[in-house]
């Protein structure tokens, strides 16, 4: 998935989650975006300039060993709860990169230490076409980044976030207003 749709998708299910739970009021939809893409944020760089010559582009952001030592740090720390929503979106990476289907990885260093191989992706312009590539023979992908799309408009639609200064402000705090439609009836009484 794209960073794009990574973000999408988990902006969407935090907005979900907020609406029929009524928990994680609080988030900070700023940090849910730079938890959702830190696996790429550790990996991309270790593809490029760590081990540019391993031919693989997921690394250990991608890795149930990486993900579950952050979830027992949270747990053995106290701060469980509080990170929560957070873990969720960082783990959630792993639904959305579909990683059931690269094993190697996934599981490292249970299947060994190798990556789950790729192409050789060690500068900028052949990350970038092999993403492209990518693009072009996994229609799946396509639908996937098609559905973030929807489900962004669904988003700022649900948040009222229409309008320059509403959208600025929520970019700038990071905060999902308050029901807009909820605020309009308020008003009206």
């Amino acid at each position: 998935m794209l960073p794009t749709g990574h973000i999408e998708w988990t902006w969407a299910g935090v907005n979900l989650l907020q609406r029929t739970t009524g928990r994680f009021a609080d988030t900070d939809y700023r940090k849910v975006a730079l938890v959702v893409l830190l696996p790429d944020l550790i990996d991309k760089p270790l593809a490029l300039f760590l081990f540019p010559q391993a031919n693989a582009a997921l690394f250990f952001g991608h890795t149930l060993l990486l993900h579950g030592v952050i979830w027992a740090v949270a747990w053995a720390t106290g701060r469980l709860q509080r990170w929560l929503i957070y873990l969720l979106a960082f783990s959630a990476h792993l639904l959305q990169d579909r990683m059931w289907g690269f094993t190697q990885t996934l599981l490292w260093p249970l299947r060994g230490l190798d990556w789950h191989p790729w192409r050789h992706v060690g500068t900028p312009q052949e990350m970038l076409d092999a993403y492209l590539q990518v693009l072009q023979t996994e229609p799946i992908l396509l639908a996937l980044e098609g559905m973030g799309l929807v489900l962004l408009a669904w988003f700022l639609y649900d948040r009222g976030l229409t309008t320059w200064s509403r959208l600025r402000a929520f970019l700038k705090n990071g905060r999902a207003p308050a029901d807009p439609r909820l605020a309009r009836v308020e008003s009206c009484e």
